[in-house]
């Protein structure tokens, strides 16, 4: 069975003030707006995700929040600490077991850890083939299983504003 893993990178976050512990940074106000507009494109492209799992940082779990309400009947997000920065890609792919009979899972994260997951997706390492996300961004990659276990297929690579564009029309 073929999977689809959607990876997604936070929309635009606050910067951090005096004090501010960067896992403590929101989504601005226009990182929700864009967001809510990139949900949008995306459930006008079909994605129906089994699962959403969010990085543990606030930007993460915000725009996780706004892509299961717009695709999800009951939107829940589920909290992936390896989706935090600094963790290997192979620490985010052995977690994914319970979710193996999932066939669309969206994973929210930040860079340049997207980038590197999509390389490792589609090549097998982590920096042959990195993507450039942009924050709101979005990767749809095939797999033959999820765990992933031979590199996947590029469905396709996506701006925030392409993505906004599709969702308006």
């Amino acid at each position: 069975m073929t999977q689809v893993i959607y990876l997604v990178r936070h929309a635009i976050a606050e910067a951090a003030t005096g004090g501010m512990s960067d896992a403590d940074r929101a989504l601005t106000p226009e990182g929700q707006l864009k967001m809510r507009g990139v949900a949008a494109g995306l459930k006008r492209l079909g994605v129906k995700p089994g699962v959403v799992l969010a990085s543990p940082l606030r930007r993460a779990q915000e725009t996780a929040a706004v892509v299961a309400s717009a695709l999800m009947s009951k939107s829940s997000v589920e909290i992936y600490a390896p989706l935090a920065p600094g963790y290997s890609e192979e620490d985010v792919w052995k977690g994914l077991r319970p979710h193996r009979t999932v066939r669309e899972l969206v994973l929210v994260g930040h860079e340049p850890d997207m980038g590197r997951l999509a390389s490792h997706l589609l090549t097998g390492t982590a920096t042959l083939a990195g993507l450039p996300f942009k924050k709101g961004a979005v990767a749809a990659i095939a797999v033959e299983a999820i765990p992933p276990r031979t590199p996947g297929a590029l469905l396709w690579f996506m701006t925030p504003k392409q993505l906004r564009t599709i969702g308006d029309a």
